[in-house]
């Protein structure tokens, strides 16, 4: 039987490669090689860790275009400290793993939309104006904006659920077609089982008269070494038979 080691050696695909045969010179610089291959991968797992965990601050810029106020972009910022006195600048950069580009300094803001997020909104002249979202409530209630009736409320549903009595019903199909699919899976899966079991069982069948066979075989064996046993340990050799 062959050593474990052995075949461990003849089944790797590298094991015939000698590096030894690319010369002192060929050896050193694919040592080099993939010395600084590992060496540039290392300094880019460490310099994308080092980005997601100093730009953590994400700024959503806001403007009007169109006479529409839409988000215009979505920037990432760290803080940077700005002289002596603890004070602080925040560096925005574009979102992304590349931060040569700076966009703007800002100072700190203070009001956060999110964790670790704002929102800013660029004005006519250029100025990035740190805001948040206004309550709808109060501001309805300041500009006098008078809510919808009850009653017309209550007759808009009643016109909606009409039209999607009458225009909109669905067919036996869109309503029980979950229902169906189920229903036929699970046919299909018992009627599997159900041959599974029947074609498991006719193997049984075929299999059990050599399972006996073997058993008698075994049998006949045993007492074939026992009788020889018997007959060597009697000092009795008999034609045919081998001693154990």
């Amino acid at each position: 039987m062959a050593d474990t080691t052995t075949i461990l050696k003849e089944s790797n695909p590298f094991g015939n490669i000698n590096i030894g045969s690319l010369g002192t010179y060929g050896t050193v610089f694919l040592i080099i090689l993939i010395a600084g291959f590992i060496l540039v991968l290392i300094g880019v797992l460490i310099y994308i860790f080092t980005i997601k965990k100093s730009y953590y601050i994400k700024i959503h810029v806001f403007r009007k275009v169109g006479g529409v106020p839409i988000r215009s972009a979505i920037h990432t910022a760290r803080e940077v400290a700005f002289g002596f006195a603890g004070d602080r600048l925040w560096k925005v950069a574009p979102a992304g793993i590349i931060k040569i580009k700076i966009i703007k300094w800002l100072p700190v803001g203070k009001l956060q939309s999110a964790n670790n997020e704002y929102w800013y909104f660029i004005r006519e002249d250029g100025e990035w104006i740190n805001y948040i979202q206004d309550d709808l409530n109060e501001v309805s209630k300041k500009m006098g904006v008078r809510f919808v009736q009850e009653d017309m409320r209550l007759q808009r549903l009643a016109t909606e659920r009409l039209l999607e009595q009458r225009h909109m019903q669905k067919s036996f199909w869109d309503k029980w077609k979950d229902t169906v699919i189920t229903v036929v899976l699970f046919l299909v899966v018992a009627v599997s089982v159900v041959i599974i079991f029947y074609q498991f069982s006719k193997l049984l069948e075929q299999l059990n008269p050599m399972v006996q066979s073997l058993i008698k075989s075994n049998e006949i064996t045993q007492r074939v070494c026992r009788l020889n046993e018997t007959l060597s340990n009697a000092g009795v050799t008999v034609e045919g038979l081998v001693p154990v």
